[in-house]
């Protein structure tokens, strides 16, 4: 099974659909000429991506997310710079065609954008688990015991008041009726 990929100026090669994504990949790559550090994936005529750089498990093999006979086209995925606030970000899913139609640049875009507000949808969501489990550990802290130091339960539960002298607990106690 076989199918077409075209890049540039209207140049296309074949490539073979029965090998893993990551050696279609691989491949590609090295046909058009392209760093090993740019993320790549494919669309089709219409501009639908394959995401096969979300891919957990890249040995799935191509024949099934590709159909026999079909045009793709090479897309360059832009990320934001690395060190900066935005370096996972989805900036732009570029075609690597010279003249793209305006159809494909719309539908690339519309993707890109409607990863990125899922991306950052996941990361709202990531903070606010962070937050809440935080926020329980600190209201909740239990004893060396095991025993619950918010509700005095335990054997060896003792407030501020038992470690006081006889002299300090008159103190208090005399404080505390002059306040009143």
């Amino acid at each position: 099974m076989f199918a077409y990929i075209k890049h540039g100026d209207n140049q296309q090669f074949l490539i073979n659909m029965n090998c893993c994504v990551f050696q279609l990949l691989y491949y590609i790559r090295n046909k058009v000429g392209l760093p090993k550090t740019d993320t790549i994936d494919l669309c089709d005529e219409s501009g639908t991506m394959k995401l096969f750089f979300l891919m957990k498990p890249p040995g799935e093999y191509a024949i099934k997310f590709l159909t026999a006979r079909n045009t793709y086209y090479i897309c360059r995925v832009k990320r934001g710079s690395p060190g900066t606030r935005l370096q996972n970000a989805y900036l732009a899913f570029v075609p690597l065609l010279k003249t793209p139609t305006p159809e494909l640049i719309d539908a690339l875009r519309s993707q890109c954008d409607m990863l990125e507000k899922s991306r950052l949808k996941t990361l709202k969501m990531q903070e606010a688990a962070q937050k809440v489990a935080s926020a329980e550990s600190s209201m909740k802290l239990p004893s060396k015991s095991g025993e619950d130091r918010a509700t005095g339960k335990g054997p060896f539960h003792k407030t501020r008041a038992d470690f006081l002298g006889k002299r300090d607990r008159q103190r208090v106690n005399k404080i505390t009726k002059k306040q009143h």
